[in-house]
């Protein structure tokens, strides 16, 4: 039996986390650009952690559960790239709803306050649009 060496189990391990983390942010309709931003980290280093040629800290799994709202041991589980996609209209607009909140988190209360007003008159209008005012 070919014995592995810590180094490929490494390897094997970033490959995995970084197939999950993909799953995750796909399913929650979110850009690597956008989930770079929310994790403080470059468009670039974030998609070497999800091609699994760069491994992550802890402290980047913890916002990755917080984010995606999963437990931590999520991301050690081998699964394959079309795994846990969510297609559904239920499921993708509770994504979009977390997303709100997730971007919500990264502005200043002055701009959320605006962000928040904004939403209020789409809503208004919306409601106007389908007759439910």
């Amino acid at each position: 039996m070919a014995k592995i060496s810590k180094n490929q189990d490494k390897l094997y391990l970033d490959e995995i986390i970084g197939i999950n983390i993909r799953l995750q942010r796909r399913a929650h309709n979110i850009t690597r650009e956008e989930l770079s931003e929310m994790m403080g980290l470059s468009n670039s280093h974030l998609g070497l952690i999800e091609r699994g040629e760069r491994g992550t800290t802890a402290i980047n799994m913890q916002k990755l559960t917080k984010i995606f709202n999963i437990p931590a041991d999520y991301f050690f589980v081998p699964r394959d790239i079309d795994d846990n996609l969510i297609d559904n209209e239920e499921a993708s607009a509770k994504a979009n709803r977390k997303k709100i909140a997730s971007l919500a988190n990264l502005l200043e209360d002055s701009s959320l306050k605006f962000v928040v007003d904004t939403l209020k008159g789409v809503i208004t209008l919306t409601k106007a649009l389908n007759g439910k005012l």
